[in-house]
């Protein structure tokens, strides 16, 4: 593991859990509910705080009002992260028995959304790899773009395949990896089982009915009736996250790697365990193997994928706070987004909502272009977005959002014909 991943630790959801929508979840407003997959980047975080207090030496009385400004000083106000800290996540993961070397133990495997530049065809019922999306240098094509101009120059897609659109999905290590390597090596390197079409294989959902109760009476409220649908993890798997900076007097990092929470609606019990190792493709991407060592061709293009949502006032300009150095500057040529992701949800010390608003989610990405500087300058800009938080507001960024990670830019249609 990289020495800037921090502590890493898995929360494992001992019960079925819901992450509540941001919605109302009141039975006889809403009869259905849907958990969220994964939980935001806000409740994790929440999750994260509340361990670290819950494992503080010597322990903190939580429930006093008194101990308020000494729990901020620790773990940092409400919204916001104390200072130097750095927490990624959450990933679905789980132990990947097919990686494991022996006499160890299986090494655990983030999964992550399918990167929008791997497309599916329509129609295709037959499991084959995805096409990598493509510059298009000639008009009259069908194209995808989200940059709100479809003449932009260069736009995406595979006219030599027919119509297509995003493969979405959930993927492993193995083919994230393989995604970021690049259509000339990853297009070969795709495995058929590090990929599901809706959630990763290890969750589940269940739907449980339940019934408000009048806390006077104590008996049935009219019309109350309701569903949740909620998420069941495998045994051993659960959420990856890690958490960086320095922890306040009293806190510990083994609080994070062995204890237990509760989570998301209800208050459902949650362990967090410690992680021995990481799949091998998973360090790979994240330590930036996959990238040149140079970049010789100044506007040589790569992919920024997004691995955690981020808020951004204008998703075709998702760098604006970020200047990765003076003789080097990006420029976005395409973008895909999909559609935003609404996020919100409750301020749990003071009860108060938080606005509701609208996110580009995680596997959202980008062909940006290096301009100026050297070819070392350029690989270092490229080493600076990797495994980095470089999008949207840097207080939310500190909780998780905005998390990406960079990969090869695309072939056109003529190199690739």
């Amino acid at each position: 593991m990289s020495p800037r991943d921090g502590t890493p630790f898995l929360v494992e959801p001992v019960e079925p859990v819901v992450f509540g929508p941001p919605q109302s979840g009141y039975a006889g407003e809403a009869h259905r509910i849907a958990s969220q997959f994964p939980p935001a980047p806000r409740t994790f975080q929440g999750l994260v705080r509340t361990r670290l207090l819950l494992g503080a030496e010597p322990p903190l009385d939580l429930s006093d009002p008194a101990m308020a400004p000494t729990l901020a000083d620790l773990v940092g106000p409400p919204a916001a992260l104390p200072e130097g800290w750095q927490l990624t996540g959450p990933f679905p993961a789980a132990p990947d028995d097919t990686a494991a070397e022996a006499d160890q133990p299986p090494p655990l495997s983030p999964w992550v959304p399918t990167p929008r530049f791997l497309l599916g065809r329509r129609d295709d019922r037959t499991p084959r790899p995805p096409l990598f999306a493509r510059r298009i240098a000639c008009g009259g094509h069908p194209v995808l773009s989200d940059l709100g101009d479809e003449t932009a120059t260069p736009a995406l897609g595979r006219p030599d395949a027919g119509a297509v659109s995003p493969l979405g999905g959930w993927i492993g290590p193995a083919n994230l990896r393989a995604a970021l390597e690049g259509e000339a090596v990853g297009a070969a390197a795709w495995s058929p089982h590090h990929w599901c079409p809706g959630r990763p294989r290890f969750v589940r959902t269940e739907t449980q009915p339940g019934l408000a109760i009048d806390p006077g009476t104590g008996t049935a409220q009219d019309n109350a009736l309701y569903f949740a649908q909620a998420l069941r993890f495998a045994a051993g798997s659960g959420l990856f996250g890690s958490l960086h900076g320095p922890l306040g007097a009293g806190l510990r990092e083994q609080a994070l790697t062995d204890g237990a929470v509760q989570a998301g609606r209800k208050g459902r019990l949650a362990v967090f365990r410690p992680v021995p190792a990481l799949h091998p493709d998973w360090t790979h991407v994240t330590e930036g193997h996959h990238l040149p060592e140079s970049v010789d061709e100044e506007g040589a293009r790569f992919w920024l994928v997004a691995l955690t949502p981020a808020f951004l006032p204008d998703p075709r300009r998702p760098l604006d706070r970020v200047n990765p150095g003076s003789d080097v500057t990006l420029a976005v040529d395409a973008a895909l987004t999909g559609p935003p992701l609404t996020m919100g949800g409750f301020e749990m010390t003071s009860g108060r909502p938080r606005p509701n608003r609208l996110y580009v989610p995680a596997g959202s990405v980008w062909l940006v272009r290096l301009r100026g500087g050297t070819p070392e300058s350029r690989a270092a800009t490229l080493r600076a977005l990797n495994n980095h938080h470089p999008l949207g507001d840097p207080i939310e960024a500190a909780m998780g959002f905005g998390h990406t990670l960079v990969g090869r830019g695309p072939l056109t249609t003529e190199q690739g014909s």
